[in-house]
């Protein structure tokens, strides 16, 4: 039998983690139900399956279920403890944050995805952002002294198909919110301007 609805037209086949078990759909978009979860995850990621499930009034086997499935599909991708920029400088222990902007010596598409996927394999990077409607990259980078943050510039400057970077040193952390909200549906959704 084929699905229904236009939820699974013009979708390539289920990756293994989407492959439905015994009595089970292909699960290929996020809905309210798995909505609710990240939030909640978000905001207490110590939270237990019994503790998510309570907040968004489902069971402990769906939402343990859920968050396999929302693992596989690479959406959560682990969880980790957030730790203060901010409160480790009061503490005198800060770690030296920059934001670098580097630019690729090639314009295209596949030419800046192979510098962003260099520069993820140097240590000290946290976040590598491509700006819309310029071919600029803009990272991250968290590393224990300002020695390696130089260090890590100079790396980023010789890799193959940079023509330069620049760092800004971060002076002070006035907000950390590492959770990201979930967009609306793509039928939703509206470009970036």
């Amino acid at each position: 039998m084929k699905p229904t609805g236009t939820r699974h037209a013009s979708r390539s086949p289920p990756s293994p983690a989407q492959r439905p078990g015994p009595g089970r759909r292909p699960r290929v978009s996020l809905d309210d139900l798995d909505i609710r979860i990240l939030r909640t995850l978000q905001n207490d990621g110590r939270a237990s399956f019994r503790q998510v499930a309570l907040r968004v009034g489902a069971s402990v086997t769906t939402v343990s279920t859920r968050v396999r499935q929302l693992s596989g599909l690479g959406v959560l991708q682990g969880f980790v403890p957030l730790v203060s920029v901010q409160r480790l400088a009061e503490v005198g222990r800060a770690p030296d944050c920059a934001v670098l902007y580097v630019h690729p010596t090639d314009a295209a598409p596949h030419a800046i995805q192979e510098v962003a996927a260099a520069i993820a394999g140097c240590p000290g990077v946290c976040y590598i952002f491509e700006l819309h409607g310029r071919s600029e990259l803009m990272v991250l980078a968290s590393t224990p002294t300002a020695e390696e943050t130089t260090d890590l510039l100079t790396a980023i400057r010789e890799l193959p198909g940079v023509s330069r970077a620049r760092a800004m040193g971060i002076e002070r952390v006035h907000k950390e919110r590492p959770g990201h909200p979930v967009g609306p549906p793509p039928a939703l959704a509206t470009p970036a301007v």
